[in-house]
């Protein structure tokens, strides 16, 4: 063999190195999509399953996918169900036509973008973290949870799709926070819009998102000052940078707040969801259609101090712990993310100290009204996308640990 010549065994193990975290991903999708499609077609094979899967809030969807697809754009869905938000219907008005209206074909839309979930959080956490396993461990864990595997085979809910969203609306925050590059700020913004797209839910996202963003540039001014800008600069250049997000929000939300602005003169209505934070049952905030029956004032003028303590712990204890472990069956995702925590403090990661604080945040209403609303979906499907990488961050610092990586051979 001439000098400077590798060898043949040596590009063959450095191929397989290459390939093997890239085959299991592979593999990890064939199953996942073999196994949801073939649930899919036997749940929308028999009429029992079959109509489950658009009961409920899903016949809105359906009706306003119809209406898409039939080539009405007229928004006036906004009249009747003013809590409802157009993209994910417009998704399943793209499987409505190539589909003709199979229930089969509509339900490959979640199926579809639960996998490009899996893919996005794979490659993300990976790229974040710098270490293969814990994207491998992520990304499992993201195909086998059975709530999602609910969502994507049972019924036609948004679910799936604001999980796709806020996995690059938070991978865009984290970078902002690491690089604070105003490319990231803008594309986290438009995230978030997309998420306000699929579910009323999605302001409190854009809200915090962008709020906890602002929150961490203002405490690291000083830095920048102490590089010699000056303070004029140093605001006009916040002010700029944050106005332009907004936006870019304002713009990509604009199917939604325009006819709103329209029907209502309100950008932001959203009928009777405000119901929820002023009563505390289901029964009591499910009325009025299109606009609330209930203001802060009914509140205060039946409930004191000791009730909004009793109802802010049994949100806290719902949304953080009990609805989690329960979504989860066996919590070891939940235990991670627990992990990733850990992680934060003890590392003293800024970026990620302001992602739990954007949770916190994001969740605050939730928490609020999981007395009146106590469905698990909603706070489930909000805290699962957190959940990813902070276990992705607890599994990489695992993996770093010299006992460890010895073991594993890393």
């Amino acid at each position: 063999m001439r000098t400077g010549e590798t060898p043949v065994a040596t590009i063959q193990e450095g191929r397989s190195r290459r390939f093997g975290p890239h085959l299991f991903i592979v593999l990890l999708l064939v199953v996942h999509l073999a196994f949801c499609l073939t649930t899919l077609y036997k749940n929308a094979s028999h009429p029992k399953t079959s109509d489950r899967l658009v009961s409920s809030d899903s016949v809105h969807y359906v009706d306003l996918a119809n209406d898409f697809a039939q080539g009405n754009f007229s928004m006036g869905y906004v009249r009747e169900r003013p809590h409802r938000q157009p993209l994910y219907p417009a998704l399943l008005a793209v499987a409505m036509k190539i589909g003709n209206g199979n229930r089969f074909f509509l339900g490959t839309v979640n199926i579809f973008l639960a996998s490009a979930s899996i893919l996005a959080v794979y490659l993300l956490v990976l790229k974040l973290n710098g270490n293969r396993p814990a994207a491998c461990v992520v990304a499992f864990a993201l195909a086998a949870n059975p709530f999602i595997d609910r969502q994507i085979t049972a019924r036609l809910l948004t679910e799936p799709t604001h999980l796709l969203i806020s996995i690059f609306a938070i991978y865009c925050f984290l970078r902002y926070l690491q690089d604070r590059k105003l490319g990231w700020l803008f594309g986290c913004s438009a995230w978030a819009g997309l998420d306000y797209l699929t579910r009323p839910n999605g302001l409190f996202m854009a809200v915090t998102a962008l709020g906890t963003m602002a929150l961490a540039d203002l405490l690291s001014c000083r830095e920048s000052l102490q590089k010699g800008i000056s303070v004029f600069r140093w605001l006009g250049g916040f002010l700029g940078a944050y106005f332009l997000a907004s936006i870019i929000f304002f713009v990509v939300t604009s199917p939604s707040w325009v006819p709103r602005l329209v029907y209502y003169g309100e950008p932001f209505h959203h009928g009777y969801l405000e119901n929820f934070m002023w009563v505390d049952t289901y029964a009591a905030g499910h009325v009025g259609e299109s606009y609330a029956a209930y203001t802060w004032r009914d509140y205060v003028s039946h409930h004191n101090l000791y009730d909004v303590v009793a109802r802010t712990w049994h949100g806290l204890r719902n949304v953080y712990f009990r609805i989690p472990i329960m979504m989860e069956r066996v919590p070891i995702l939940y235990l991670l993310a627990l992990g990733g925590v850990y992680v934060v403090f003890r590392r003293n990661l800024k970026a990620y100290s302001f992602l739990l604080l954007f949770l916190f945040l994001q969740l605050a209403p939730l928490v609020w009204t999981n007395l009146a609303n106590p469905t698990a979906r909603v706070p489930y499907g909000s805290t699962l996308p957190f959940e990813l990488f902070l276990a992705g961050l607890f599994v990489a610092w695992f993996m770093k640990i010299p006992s460890v990586r010895s073991r594993f051979g890393s």
